[in-house]
């Protein structure tokens, strides 16, 4: 039974990484041909048993600059050899670095923040996002990349290395599992390494839903905002910062605050429909201003129905009033 649910989720999880970066997963160090139309499932050549390859291409790369690169030898890649347990074991899958020239120190360290990234979920996105972003986040790409692709590739690289300079004004959040359909985020770095934005937040004790599994909890974060920089840090703040619930099933939120007369209000699901909506209108009835809150959900595995929804409020009502927020039902 657990062989069955550990290639159910390796197959989620194969068809995860062909979504998201097509003919870059394969099986072999070698990139195999371009695809033709007759048969373009990547996925069959792809063994569940391992081990995967991720070509780690710059985000500016189109599709067509893949395929037509797609015999070079020298892209940098991760090759993930899985143990037999994954991702269900303790034992977490081996990540080795191909055509990438770093310090052995630093590698070493890499590899080892990779290694410690795995607490018993699907991890093939959030590593070749985590190299990605280690290989094209600075000004000294050059630093990393053994080029072995001639002066054509050299030019390629040296616009890549104008183009990360965009890339590094950005921090990317890649969710630990697809299982739960939360969208991948992106958060300015300018404004998470900004003290100035810095946030103090209020976490609620874990709330055990009744008749839930016994691995559910529920925990609301709750913080004053008066702009959107405000929000992106808080967030931010939580989601790599704080490994637990950078791990949750959802990450649920909304928010509102009043800028030069004007509201301005939002809210996120992260992959839970219509509970973002209803932390919306718990600030609204509750006639809240100024004020950030997010609910942690760690699914149990036991569906609640629609009594999710009012635990989730439940929560979320319980850290407006510890931050004080709210006190006997009455706004602050």
């Amino acid at each position: 039974m657990e062989k069955e649910e550990i290639y159910s989720r390796r197959s989620e999880e194969l068809e995860a990484l062909l979504a998201y970066y097509g003919n870059d997963l394969s099986s072999t160090l070698a990139p195999s041909p371009v695809p033709s139309a007759q048969n373009t499932d990547t996925e069959n050549d792809v063994s569940l048993d391992g081990p995967w390859f991720l070509r780690i291409r710059h985000r500016s790369d189109d599709t067509e600059k893949n395929e037509s690169n797609s015999s070079n030898p020298g892209i940098p890649t991760l090759e993930i050899r899985l143990p037999a347990s994954y991702p269900l074991g303790v034992d977490p899958p081996t990540p080795i670095l191909h055509n990438i020239m770093m310090n052995p120190q630093s590698k070493q360290i890499f590899l080892k923040e990779l290694i410690d990234m795995y607490d018993g979920f699907e991890v093939g996105i959030l590593w070749g996002e985590r190299c990605r972003e280690e290989l094209f986040s600075s000004d000294s790409t050059n630093n990393y990349i053994d080029n072995i692709e001639g002066n054509d590739a050299v030019n390629a690289e040296n616009d890549n290395v104008d183009e990360s300079r965009n890339d590094a004004s950005l921090r990317t959040f890649i969710p630990s599992t697809t299982k739960f359909s939360q969208p991948i985020r992106h958060f300015p770095t300018a404004v998470i390494e900004d003290q100035s934005y810095r946030r103090v937040m209020v976490h609620t004790p874990p709330f055990h839903p009744p008749k839930s599994g016994s691995s559910e909890i529920m925990i609301a974060h709750v913080c004053s905002v008066h702009c959107k920089e405000h929000v992106q840090w808080a967030l931010a703040e939580l989601l790599f910062n704080d490994k637990k619930v950078a791990r949750a099933s959802h990450n649920m939120f909304a928010y509102r605050f009043t800028k030069d007369g004007v509201l301005v209000s939002d809210n996120d699901d992260d992959g839970e429909k219509g509970s973002g909506a209803k932390l919306a209108s718990l600030l609204q009835l509750s006639r809240v201003d100024n004020v950030l809150v997010v609910v942690s959900r760690w699914f149990g595995g036991i569906h609640l129905g629609p009594a999710r929804f009012k635990h989730i409020a439940s929560v979320g009502r319980d850290g407006l009033v510890l931050a004080g927020f709210l006190t006997d039902g009455s706004q602050r």
